[in-house]
């Protein structure tokens, strides 16, 4: 049951209030996971939200970093705080120097990435509606110098936003209930309620680029303007509202330029994104990196460039690396994000192996990546028909009587006599390159042949020595389709 507050308290609690609107803070519903690291911010937050909404909404969540000699005394205070108080307690050690190391990430990048880790995997295992942390003001500010040193778009300068989705946290909402308290007020919560938080030594440390940002550059330019707090977040409010709404534009154009999407991958149409606003350009690598790799969000504008640039270039095969050790891999038509494995995407048709396969008329042989071909006599021949044929994945081929047909890749150096060029030859390599097929595509780019030369170079062309006349007797239709379980 919620305890009556003194005059600074109402004043603390409304802020919290307005803060997290519209989410449905106060429902019973809702069950809030909170970090709580033992510090004087989130056990100020704790105490407050053990006050005002009791023991049955709340579950305490630490992380140990394992950085500090007296880490495990944090967990131990903060585990005694939540039993004192008969709040559940969930907890784990985790050696961030190690995935620091590991991941190529700073300490406090690598510190973010576990926790958020962790909070989330709680959250999913107990059930909760969302988990709670005790940024405040000051930490907004910092984060704005921070990532204005660093180069930041608008994305960057909306700072740390009140209610957001947790990543990787599905249907979990992140709050950050304390986002417009001052320090100050948070330090002058816990004196009135006789609270005695634990000291992090290391927010001394001006090796962090934060710490220095706090202790020497944010008192700097209090001397240039003594609200510079309140300025920057006065900026991250207003930055984040223009965000938003560049940002409904953009989300009606996304599905338009995803041409497939899988697990731990994601293919965009090169052309379409081309064809984009330059702001929009960005937005869309950035969703790309950040759908695929969502606890990465320090990304540079100079890495969102670089790509950018190969995107927009008149070549195809490039590979860029992003945040993450994610991989983009730019081709003619498509650009796919994704490891290795992911790079043959589901866009075009691709052999499982390089053996000769028997394709049997009727029937059908399934490819990779969801891709089948399917193949069918054609008794009734309209040539008008035929000769109008726009699709570049349907073939009608002229065969001998007991021609067989084969889907393998092509042979080496391997050349075909092309539809409509007199019987004039051509490398089927050589095709392929001028259609813009990439190199890595190339070797298993199916053909479908007979046993003495190739027919179709599916979805590219056809042979000369299969077009179908007013004589032929034996035609063949030939359909290579997407989208097919296999």
């Amino acid at each position: 049951m919620a305890r009556k507050l003194g005059k600074e308290d109402r004043h603390l609690w409304r802020t919290v209030l307005q803060t997290l609107r519209p989410f449905p803070f106060l429902s019973p519903k809702t069950k809030l996971l909170i970090g709580v690291s033992g510090g004087t911010d989130s056990l100020a937050l704790l105490h407050l939200l053990w006050q005002r909404l009791g023991t049955e909404q709340l579950i305490v969540a630490h992380l140990n970093h394992n950085l500090r000699p007296d880490a495990e005394d944090d967990a131990w205070f903060v585990e005694q705080t939540a039993v004192s108080w008969q709040i559940p307690f969930v907890s784990k050690k985790q050696n961030v120097a190690d995935e620091a190391e590991s991941r190529q990430l700073s300490l406090e990048a690598a510190g973010r990435l576990v926790r958020y880790q962790f909070f989330a995997q709680q959250a999913e295992q107990v059930g909760a509606t969302a988990v709670v942390v005790a940024h405040h003001a000051d930490d907004q500010a910092e984060t704005l110098l921070l990532h204005l040193l660093r180069g930041s778009g608008s994305a960057g300068l909306r700072g740390m936003l009140p209610v957001s989705q947790m990543p990787e946290g599905k249907g979990v909402t992140l709050l950050r209930p304390f986002l417009n308290v001052a320090r100050a007020q948070i330090e002058a919560y816990c004196a009135r309620h006789g609270l005695n938080p634990r000291t992090d030594s290391s927010n001394e440390d001006i090796q962090f680029v934060r710490n220095r940002i706090r202790h020497e550059l944010l008192p700097l330019l209090q001397t240039y303007n003594p609200q510079i707090t309140a300025r920057l977040q006065q900026l991250a409010t207003i930055t984040a509202a223009e965000y938003e709404a560049q940002l409904a534009q953009f989300n009606q154009v996304w599905p338009e330029i995803v041409s497939s999407a899988g697990e731990g991958w994601l293919v965009l149409d090169r052309q379409k994104v081309m064809g984009l606003p330059v702001a929009w350009q960005r937005l869309a690598l950035r969703r790309a990196v950040g759908q695929l790799r969502p606890f990465h969000t320090e990304i540079s504008f100079q890495t969102i460039e670089q790509a950018r640039s190969l995107i927009l270039a008149n070549q195809s095969g490039t590979e860029a690396t992003l945040p993450g050790g994610l991989l983009m891999q730019v081709e003619a038509a498509e650009i796919l994000f994704g490891p290795v494995a992911a790079r043959q995407s589901a866009s075009v048709p691709q052999l499982n192996g390089e053996r000769p396969v028997l394709l049997s008329v009727p029937g059908k042989l399934n490819l990779g990546q969801g891709w089948q071909i399917v193949a069918e006599t054609q008794p009734d021949v309209a040539l008008d028909a035929i000769r109008h044929n726009d699709d570049p994945w349907l073939a009608f081929v002229a065969l001998a009587e007991g021609d067989a047909l084969w889907i393998r890749p092509s042979l080496l150096g391997e050349r075909f006599q092309p539809l409509g060029m007199a019987g004039h030859s051509q490398a089927i390599q050589d095709l392929l390159s001028d259609r813009k097929v990439t190199r890595g595509k190339r070797p298993l780019w199916p053909i479908v042949a007979t046993d003495h030369y190739p027919v179709w170079i599916v979805g590219q062309h056809l042979d000369e020595r299969v077009r179908v006349t007013e004589k032929s007797r034996h035609v063949v239709r030939l359909h290579c389709r997407a989208n097919v379980a296999e």
